[in-house]
């Protein structure tokens, strides 16, 4: 509520303010660059990539670290950045181009109109991305966003023009959207003279998490890399110019950039790799103590308009903007007050319908998926990138952090606990000791819907508290355990009472135990299941094992069953849960409370093995890859291209159900 208020009494100001005055030639001049994710830029931390104008203006101003676009999608962003609403009420709720054709309303005014009425000359230099065009816009040359040589001679000529005019110049490049799927046309699209192109090898790019690592994807990042420096380049050229002018004293410069990379996981997602971005303001009033500040406030796409606003004296509309002005922020490395930001994304193409609103503050992330019954509908700039296709064709699970099935296949609310979880994946929608905080997001954010006018909720209905999840569909499965009894299972080594059928479930008793394997053998295959462990519980699956009696997690492999919390011996990394046993460690976290069932799924396809667990993978390994001799030399079942799948028990209380393979 306190963020209403803010923006609330700064709207109310601005529609107080007289018209500025010619003289106090306060301009604005705007950078703004095409699907780059906020932490691609030098100052921002990258290791590897060359933004030196970009880093010289971080220094000179400040730099934000928590800066957010609300909808990761080029044309509904570029209408929340100029028009300081959310997409849900402008009316722009997906491109606006071609056959999309998405609109502003006509009651709204863009930040160029309001700006032309108080006696401001305004110029959009490259990509608009904005429907319709705004008549109000006194410069507006054809150019590609992609030249950025000539887009800088342009916008030197037109912070030189002789006028009485402040100005508002806008760029909108083009780079570093891709400019082809595949290669090998990745990289700079127009190579201008006099610009230099910087070649980056792929093997030294690091590849972020959201991504697998392949060849192509590096490629592709070599090329985005390519991209951003020649980017920073002709933001050099302007900033130079502006300095050539005299003018730089009494300008606003802005660098940020519309949304995350085209990359599946970024675009048309609230996920950070599509929502998190660069921004930067070098405002010429700070002192030089006020320089080179990196603030913690977070700010988002809205508060563009509002700022400029602010900064120029100019009244806003006559209805309230969503947004606020930063300027008490800028030299600042904490403001109270900038704590939460509002996300609110509908389309990106005319065929990409799927809502979704998101609250985000430092430490969490709550995000609504209003269609989540819907399987989530790619961008064709990401269904055509060479990253999904190939993900396609190897039929991999895994797509960076996350579950193909569950980028896909969506929970109705997401939440994330970022200080724990920074891929996004462990969702904690429905664990017990987050419903009051879930309560508590849930309430904010329908609060600033509300605010904001958003008419999606006369249709739908953020559940607060955790709602059943769907049944998955099981298709080209078939079953291991027919629920009746162990037919097609055969015992090895049992201890007492091995294992029963208790109500169409598979149970190892405590007393009980022993190694139950299938009596067929599996090569490639996945395989799915439901358990539930009890307190302390230690079981383990066995895969391409040979009929022994001892050792099959060394004659063929185990991938382990543990409760992790509650097991009372200290443990190695090796032997929690998920991970190969005694070999290849997995992550930590994906378990539910003892006594929940889970879910788990584990793919071996030749040399690699994947183990998901609750929708989150927590093992992605290629066996090929190990080369200690001794590990080898223990572990002679690493090897087995064939065998048998069995259940490892080890004198603990276990339960599974609905156990199925589908071979490869």
């Amino acid at each position: 509520m306190q963020y209403f208020l803010c923006y609330f009494a700064i709207g109310f100001s601005l529609l107080l303010n007289t018209p500025l005055e010619a003289a106090e030639q306060k301009n604005v001049l705007i950078l703004f660059s095409d699907n780059q994710n906020w932490n691609d830029c030098g100052c921002y931390g990258n290791p590897v990539i060359k933004t030196p104008h970009i880093d010289q203006l971080a220094r000179e101003g400040t730099r934000y670290q928590n800066a957010f676009a609300t909808t990761a999608s080029c044309g509904p962003s570029r209408g929340v950045f100029y028009t300081g609403l959310h997409v849900h009420a402008n009316g722009q709720y997906g491109h606006p181009h071609g056959d999309h054709n998405f609109r502003l309303k006509p009651k709204v005014e863009t930040v160029f109109a309001l700006l032309a009425k108080n006696q401001y000359r305004t110029g959009m230099i490259g990509k608009y991305h904005l429907y319709p065009e705004d008549t109000t816009i006194d410069f507006q040359p054809k150019v590609s966003g992609y030249q950025v040589k000539a887009m800088a001679d342009m916008a030197t000529d037109f912070m030189n023009q002789e006028s009485d005019k402040p100005f508002f110049l806008v760029l909108g490049y083009h780079d570093p959207h891709p400019t082809s799927r595949t290669q090998p046309e990745w990289g700079v699209k127009v190579k201008e003279s006099g610009m230099s192109l910087l070649n980056y090898d792929p093997q030294q790019i690091p590849v972020p998490s959201y991504l697998p690592d392949r060849p192509e994807v590096r490629a592709g990042l070599a090329g985005y890399y390519q991209q951003i420096s020649y980017l920073d380049e002709g933001i050099g050229r302007v900033l130079k110019a502006l300095d050539a002018s005299g003018q730089a004293d009494n300008t606003l410069v802005i660098f940020t950039s519309d949304h995350g990379s085209s990359e599946p996981g970024a675009m048309a997602n609230h996920y950070d790799p599509g929502v998190r971005i660069p921004f930067i303001v070098r405002d010429p009033g700070r002192l030089e103590s006020e320089r080179g500040v990196v603030s913690d406030a977070m700010v988002s796409l809205l508060d563009i308009t509002p700022t400029v606003l602010d900064w120029t004296n100019t009244r806003g509309p006559k209805y309230k903007l969503h947004g606020r002005s930063i300027l008490p922020t800028t030299g600042k490395q904490h403001t109270s007050g900038w704590d939460e930001i509002c996300l609110s994304h509908v389309f990106h193409e005319v065929t990409m319908y799927y809502p979704m609103r998101t609250l985000r503050t430092r430490d969490y992330k709550l995000i609504w998926n209003l269609e989540w019954r819907s399987k989530y509908p790619l961008p064709i700039d990401t269904l055509s990138r060479a990253t999904w296709n190939e993900t396609l064709r190897l039929q991999e699970p895994v797509l960076g952090q996350r579950s193909v099935h569950k980028f896909l296949f969506r929970d109705e609310v997401e939440l994330y606990d970022l200080k724990q979880d920074l891929d996004e994946v462990i969702n904690m929608a429905c664990q017990p000791e987050y419903q009051e905080l879930r309560k508590e997001l849930s309430e904010k954010l329908l609060e600033q819907l509300k605010q904001t006018d958003d008419l999606w909720l006369k249709q739908y209905t953020l559940p607060i508290s955790c709602t059943s999840e769907s049944v998955e569909q099981t298709a080209d499965y078939k079953p291991l355990f027919n629920g009746h009894d162990l037919s097609g299972w055969t015992l090895k080594r049992a201890n007492r009472e091995g294992y029963h059928v208790e109500a169409g479930k598979l149970v190892c008793p405590a007393d009980g135990g022993g190694f139950l394997f299938t009596e067929k053998e599996y090569s490639d295959f996945s395989l799915k299941f439901d358990f539930k462990l009890t307190k302390a519980a230690n079981n383990g699956i066995a895969i391409r094992c040979p009929l022994v009696d001892q050792k099959p997690a060394y004659e063929g492999m185990e991938i382990q069953v543990l409760d992790n919390k509650g097991y009372p011996k200290k443990l190695k990394p090796t032997q929690y849960h998920g991970s190969v046993y005694d070999v290849i460690p997995a992550k930590r976290g994906a378990l539910k409370p003892v006594g929940e069932w889970n879910h788990e799924e584990i793919i071996c396809r030749g040399s690699k093995i994947t183990v998901i667990v609750n929708d989150i993978p927590v093992l992605q390994t290629d066996l090929s890859e190990i080369k200690d001799e001794q590990v080898l030399a223990k572990h002679p079942g690493l090897k087995n291209q064939r065998g048998h799948i069995g259940l490892l028990g080890h004198g603990s209380h276990v339960e599974y159900q609905n156990i199925r393979i589908k071979e490869f």
